[in-house]
């Protein structure tokens, strides 16, 4: 089974698209002209996905550029084709690449927002405010740790017993419980994020090593590698992309 044939198997089976790459070797363009000149846009997967972001302008290009690959009677139109999809391809993968960045800074910048507002009005109640939800789940018989984030369920019991919550105290000591979980949870909302963001501009060390073997420059066979190959590395991307699409 030729790799095209078996991405448009995966294609049809909705599978992820790092899946795709890693099993056929196809470029970023290419699947996206595949799934586009077989009509499968619309349901090719788009967790994180090639077609994100993707000008369908551009996508329709690649398509037709695949076509011509395939089906024009001369050699070099063919050639000069694949050439000019796969430029296209890498510029459509740079394109959703950038896209995606800018969205999970956003996310981020959003996210920022909310924790420090949460944070202000936490510290606003007092830090020992929860204490009381604590002591109470404790006189309860409820197990709870003698710090951090208090349980839904000891928030909500506590809650329930002291309707309705007339006694000031007793509000304040929900509303900081509450605080602290929506601090906890975005925390790691904000980790999340950060970890999708290092994994789109931070290249795979297998593939930074790749090409330094090419290029006969140093690099260490394991653990972390030198920021200057990293960024050598991507220097050298960025400008054969850009003398492709030239």
């Amino acid at each position: 089974m030729s790799h095209r044939d078996t991405a448009l198997l995966m294609l049809k089976s909705r599978r992820e698209p790092g899946e795709i790459q890693r099993a056929t070797g196809m470029s970023t363009g290419q699947i996206a002209a595949l799934a586009e000149v077989q009509g499968l846009s619309q349901t090719a997967p788009r967790s994180g996905g090639f077609l994100a972001g993707i000008d369908p302008t551009l996508i329709r290009g690649l398509a037709a550029l695949m076509w011509a690959e395939q089906n024009a009677g001369h050699q070099r139109v063919r050639r000069r084709a694949a050439q000019v999809r796969e430029a296209l391809g890498e510029l459509a993968g740079y394109q959703s690449r950038m896209i995606a960045e800018d969205s999970i800074r956003s996310d981020l910048a959003e996210v920022g927002r909310k924790l420090n507002a949460a944070r202000c009005k936490f510290s606003r109640l007092g830090t020992g405010t929860s204490a009381l939800v604590r002591d109470w789940a404790k006189e309860q018989g409820m197990t709870v740790s003698p710090s951090g984030v208090l349980s839904a369920d000891v928030i909500d019991a506590f809650e329930q017993q002291h309707q309705p919550l007339n006694h000031l105290g007793q509000r304040r000591a929900i509303t900081a419980a509450r605080l602290q979980r929506e601090i906890a949870s975005l925390k790691r909302v904000r980790t999340a994020a950060r970890r999708r963001l290092d994994s789109l501009t931070n290249p795979p060390a297998a593939e930074v090593r790749a090409w330094a073997q090419q290029q006969g420059l140093a690099a260490p066979a394991s653990g972390q590698l030198p920021a200057y190959l990293i960024q050598a590395y991507k220097d050298h991307q960025a400008k054969t992309m850009s003398e492709q699409a030239g």
